[in-house]
């Protein structure tokens, strides 16, 4: 039966009891929380995200400037169980109760499908992880990370940076992403020919292929590829037949298959890098794989994590995509601020707003979301390539809309900081960074800049040269002064956090920029840091975004009172942060 369940085990219940202002709900829709089993085989998925949305609707309903907003919001949960009949009863519930003002939905693609026709017009959706598969869901409701943009990216990808002439294609045809590709290719008429599109989903057992079957594929596969003249094949495969594209490729003699391009939608293999990497280097060919970017969280995040880390099971947090669900959390919970701060607070109120997104950029604080035609919220893409034994970022990507871009790989090592002076406002800092492009876009290394770099008494020089191939590698060290925001009311007994910003000078959309922090991540990193007179009390870092009015642009940027979101841009920062705290003697001497 239909189960709606509030996690009131787990949550520390602070219902405001005595708030005169009228109360709705927040609908969570997911897979199963209540069975331990089930659960645990989701990675507490479910689990998380109740917890993280439930925080941030009580932060919502505690703000106060500059009012309150008018209605107070609760969460209520269901669950479906994995079963796909369950959605439309799920949904009707939802529907005939109109103080459920929105629902945040962390089922499949496959599930929410099922409501299309009750959401239509009527529920604010927003889906935090399952595909739109271009069904009709009246544009109210928004999906944040489908697999639906891939074909449009990796077509375009093949298109403009790879630039082949044609492609071969090996697709699932049940996989609902293989109508998607096929519209992609028509509309821009490259040469396809399909080389293999028998493989379905329904066939395989536990996300496997059976393995009588195995060898089977394995052989058919061997004789595909070595018979094909296409040089570039493009995989729409799950990585259960994935992996057997790379297992043919593995035991064909060298000479059998001529060297091939192999690019696949997300997880197409889960096969380890260094049986990529061999295979690349054995055999000449060359793997390109679309990726979910895994950054560091922002600040916002990042906080959120560590208070609930401390309330919640560490259970919780283990998995790898722990990170990614709040992020997903965070920008769902933006979004409906964003719709509380332009007045609405109904289901009517969300669903007219919701429809009126299309095509268009909304903001709160430093965060900038961007959605397509369809309400799905535009990511940037990223595609990585393991050739001749290396895996590396490929040196030219492609933006939202499909246009090539400059690759910049830039990383930082903080080797020292010390001498904090509060009264000048500046700290000491010695710091390696170093840029990574191929050579036509190295030139592009400007727009990397320290914002918080006092010009006078810091100084910047190159210390390194070096080149693998058509890759630069050019290393700097900074040292001298940087500026902090020290505020010293409380001395002796002061608290400060310094902060190294490192910056893009240059939105997303013109320039990729990714940062290399993991030299930041060692264990013992603040162990380096031995200041004088101060304990250093924690370490971590963020990437966060600044907005700017479209920097440099040669279209007349104009005003507009009812869009004001429209020619902002985002701008990375990766934030080292340290949090220091005086020592009593410290203060004596002083």
């Amino acid at each position: 039966g239909l189960l709606a369940i509030v996690l009131a085990g787990w949550i520390a219940c602070e219902r405001s009891t005595l708030s005169s202002r009228p109360v709705k709900y927040v609908a969570y829709v997911g897979f199963n929380y209540s069975d331990t089993t089930k659960a645990r085989k989701n990675n507490y998925s479910d689990s998380l995200h109740i917890i993280a949305v439930e925080d941030y609707l009580k932060h919502i309903n505690a703000v106060t400037e500059p009012r309150p907003y008018p209605v107070e919001y609760r969460l209520v949960s269901f669950q479906c169980d994995y079963r796909e009949d369950t959605i439309q009863q799920i949904y009707n519930a939802i529907a005939a109760d109109t103080n459920i003002a929105l629902v945040i939905d962390n089922t499949w693609g496959r599930h929410i499908s099922h409501a299309k026709d009750i959401v239509r017009d009527r529920i604010p959706v927003i889906s935090l992880s399952a595909d739109y598969n271009s069904l009709d869901f009246g544009n109210n409701a928004i999906f944040l990370e489908p697999n639906d943009p891939q074909p449009f990216y990796l077509i375009q990808f093949i298109r403009s940076v790879l630039k082949a002439p044609s492609v071969g294609l090996i697709t699932e045809k049940d996989y609902l992403l293989h109508n998607e590709f096929e519209k992609v290719i028509r509309r821009y008429g490259l040469p396809c020919d399909t080389l293999l599109s028998e493989f379905r989903q329904a066939d395989l057992r536990n996300n496997l292929v059976p393995k009588a079957d195995s060898a089977r594929v394995v052989r058919r596969l061997r004789n595909i590829l070595a018979a094909t003249r296409e040089k570039v094949i493009l995989v729409n495969l799950h990585s259960a037949y994935g992996n057997f594209v790379i297992r043919a490729l593995q035991q064909a003699p060298k000479g059998e298959i001529s060297p091939k391009t192999i690019i696949g939608i997300q997880n197409f293999t889960n096969l380890n890098e260094q049986e990529l990497e061999d295979l690349t280097s054995e055999k000449q060919h060359t793997i390109i794989r679309y990726e979910s970017t895994e950054d560091a969280l922002p600040e916002e995040v990042y906080k959120h994590k560590e208070d609930i880390e401390e309330r919640f099971p560490k259970k919780f947090f283990r998995t790898k995509g722990a990170d990614n669900n709040l992020r997903r959390c965070f920008d769902a919970m933006n979004i409906f601020e964003i719709a509380l701060l332009a007045g609405n607070s109904t289901r009517r109120e969300f669903v007219q707003y919701f429809k009126k997104l299309t095509d268009r950029k909304i903001t709160i604080l430093n965060e900038l979301y961007e959605f397509d035609s369809t309400l799905i919220l535009k990511k940037e893409p990223t595609f990585n390539r393991v050739h001749g034994g290396k895996t590396r970022s490929f040196p030219t990507q492609i933006n939202t809309s499909g246009n090539p871009i400059p690759n910049l790989r830039v990383g930082i090592d903080v080797i020292d900081i010390n001498d904090i002076d509060v009264r000048k406002n500046t700290f000491d800092c010695n710091l390696l960074y170093w840029v990574i492009a191929d050579s036509q876009y190295i030139q592009k290394e400007g727009y990397v800049d320290f914002s918080n770099i006092s010009s006078e008494e810091a100084n910047r020089y190159l210390i390194a040269e070096e080149r693998d191939s058509n890759y630069v590698v050019r290393i700097y060290r900074i040292s001298g002064k940087f500026l902090g925001k020290f505020k010293s009311f409380n001395f002796p007994f002061d608290r400060h956090e310094l902060r190294i910003p490192i910056t893009a000078l240059s939105s997303s959309d013109k320039i990729k920029i990714s940062f290399d922090y993991s030299r930041l991540q060692i264990n013992d990193k603040i162990e380096e840091f031995q200041l004088n007179d101060w304990d250093t009390e924690k370490y971590f870092v963020t990437l966060d975004n600044q907005l700017n009015n479209a920097l440099g642009s040669l279209d007349k940027v104009t005003f507009d009172s009812t869009d004001k979101a429209k020619y902002l841009e985002k701008y990375k920062n990766l934030n080292v942060h340290l949090k220091v705290n005086r020592e009593p003697w410290g203060a004596i001497i002083l």
